[in-house]
């Protein structure tokens, strides 16, 4: 399997994550999907606001981004 339909099914993981986190309509869970297989991960949360979202969903996924942050910044110490 290439590199390339490894990583778009890691995004699909990911967007499904999301989507169970805070329910996603199908029309945002395939903006984000796309987002996410342009620009990265890392990116898609970086510019969050030059999407076209909703205000809850936007705030939503900035509380999501929020989290990832906390636990990078602790480099995984006391997570099991």
């Amino acid at each position: 399997m290439n590199v390339n339909k490894l990583r778009d099914m890691e995004y699909i993981k990911c967007v499904d994550l999301l989507d169970k986190l805070i329910d996603l309509d199908e029309d945002t869970k395939e903006k984000i999907h796309r987002c996410v297989q342009s620009m990265g991960i890392k990116n898609f949360f970086l510019h969050l606001e030059l999407m076209d979202l909703s205000m809850e969903t936007c705030e939503n996924l900035k509380s999501v981004k929020s989290v990832i942050e906390l636990f990078d910044e602790e480099g995984g110490k006391g997570i099991i």
